[in-house]
């Protein structure tokens, strides 16, 4: 095996390599455990391929057997500049058979003056099975470094729990797929339940992979997983995560400060849950599958504030979409390369909008607006040339407010197609808001929580079965949750 040298990288075509992040997620607290490190690369034109095209390239072109060293190289950079991190990555098979690798992740954590034990190294069931012995070996030379070490994708399908116990790792991470099948198969939750209850008894700390959807996460309720990664709680970014979360009724909060959120927000999706939300996101498949999505989701409530502290895990600040939203375009005023799309609001509501927002910002950010017709969210073809006007615009940023779950679907189902937008907020009435057409509740109402009485009495026709019959159930779930886990 050759080793890796850093300044001898021009073949592996580095400079077009990145770091990209997956936070692992401690679900009594929110906190975040680790971030795993996913190889991400672009192309010639800057776009980032599938990783499955460019790991393909790498194997051709026999690169393959420095690539381990590569991460792993830049992995301990990372966790020398930012001592608050812990990494996680995943070895290949390649790695394990290099019979320097344990030296070479010794030199590199000498060399860079870092604690060993926030070095996770992950090694996958499958590999495991086929030189057990060999594996049981490389697992100890990593232990006597310090280094933290993983068993990844377990589903007892190649190791038996006996065998698993013989490994002595630190952390297991438990197969998307099973986590998945538990959720309709009995016989998998029957494994999965065994898993979970054998990893607790031999100290290990137990990761649900994959879980991609509000669904999933009420579903692994009754399990008791310490921790957790997957869509629904963050998707893989180029930016390391450090962020706390908070569960409410299976919907994860990022625990950000409004100060933090705007110096952070370059890109992503965003979404502003209030209790409305909450409910339906566990009735409406399509509407969880939209929050399962979303890069941000922050507390627009102050219920949902007041319920976090109940829970034990409080919020550290209600962030609405129409304070965040305003707050951002005023954050961006002298950034000529953020400009603004408006969809939403009826009639000539989205230009006022625009010209009221300009004439604060003292420039020309939201370059464009569009007012749909009812239905347009299930017209295709309408949706089609939406977007390409989108496109034609060239807006960097996108804010939406058709109201929920028709604003969280369309995103979800178009986001991909956006060519340059690269923040999207769903801020449901904020647009009727900055136009002056509807008036916000006074302050002091909203920190009261009562802000939904405040809208029941001005819109009672529209908004008395969400608020008297819909959300009715939130007060009897949190108390499950509460009590009942």
């Amino acid at each position: 095996m050759q080793t890796f040298h850093r300044n001898e990288t021009s073949s592996l075509k580095t400079d077009r390599f990145e770091l990209w992040y997956q936070p692992v997620y401690d679900l009594t607290g929110g906190q975040v455990i680790h971030n795993e490190v996913l190889l991400r690369s672009r192309d010639l034109g800057g776009q980032l391929q599938s990783p499955k095209d460019f790991m393909l390239s790498i194997f051709r072109s026999g690169h393959e057997p420095w690539l381990d060293r590569f991460v792993l190289d830049r992995a301990v950079k990372v966790l020398h500049e930012k001592p608050q991190s812990a990494l996680s990555i995943n070895l290949s098979r390649d790695a394990t058979e290099d019979s320097q690798i344990a030296d070479f992740i010794h030199d590199l954590v000498s060399e860079f003056c870092i604690d060993p034990s926030r070095l996770h190294l992950e090694l996958s069931e499958k590999n495991i099975s086929k030189d057990i012995k060999s594996y049981i070996s490389l697992i100890q030379e990593l232990k006597q470094i310090g280094c933290t070490v993983v068993l990844d994708n377990f589903s007892n399908d190649y190791l038996s729990l006996m065998q698993w116990e013989s490994l002595d790792v630190d952390l297991m991470k438990i197969r998307g797929e099973l986590i998945h099948q538990s959720v309709h198969d009995r016989k998998a939750k029957i494994l999965l339940q065994s898993i979970v209850e054998l990893g607790s008894a031999l100290d290990q700390l137990t990761v649900a992979k994959s879980v991609d959807a509000v669904s999933t996460s009420l579903a692994l309720k009754p399990f008791r997983f310490g921790s957790a990664q997957g869509y629904h709680l963050k998707r893989p970014s180029p930016d390391l995560c450090f962020a706390s979360k908070v569960e409410i009724l299976g919907v994860s909060i990022d625990n950000y400060t409004m100060a933090e959120m705007l110096d952070k927000l370059d890109r992503g999706t965003v979404f502003t849950p209030n209790v409305d939300h909450i409910i339906n996101t566990r009735k409406d498949k399509d509407f969880g599958f939209a929050y399962s999505v979303a890069d941000y989701k922050l507390c627009d409530s102050q219920i949902l504030y007041f319920a976090s502290r109940f829970l034990g895990h409080p919020l550290r600040e209600k962030i609405s979409g129409s304070d965040l939203f305003p707050a951002f375009y005023r954050h961006h005023k002298y950034d000529q390369d953020t400009t603004i799309f408006l969809l939403g609001g009826m009639g000539d509501v989205p230009k006022q909008a625009q010209r009221n927002i300009n004439q604060k910002v003292g420039r020309p950010i939201v370059v464009d607006t569009y007012s749909p017709p009812l239905g347009f969210d299930e017209d295709e073809a309408l949706s089609q040339d939406i977007v390409q006007r989108i496109n034609q615009s060239e807006a960097t940023v996108l804010a939406i407010g058709v109201g929920a779950p028709k604003q969280e679907r369309w995103i979800a189902r178009y986001r991909d197609e956006l060519k340059s937008v690269k923040i999207i907020f769903a801020i449901g009435a904020a647009i009727d808001f900055e136009a002056g057409v509807v008036s916000r509740a006074p302050q002091l109402i909203s920190e009261m929580g009562c802000e939904w009485l405040y809208r029941l009495a001005m819109e009672p026709k529209r908004l008395w079965k969400r608020y008297l019959i819909n959300d009715i159930p939130f007060v009897w779930l949190l108390l499950k949750q509460k009590f009942l886990g």
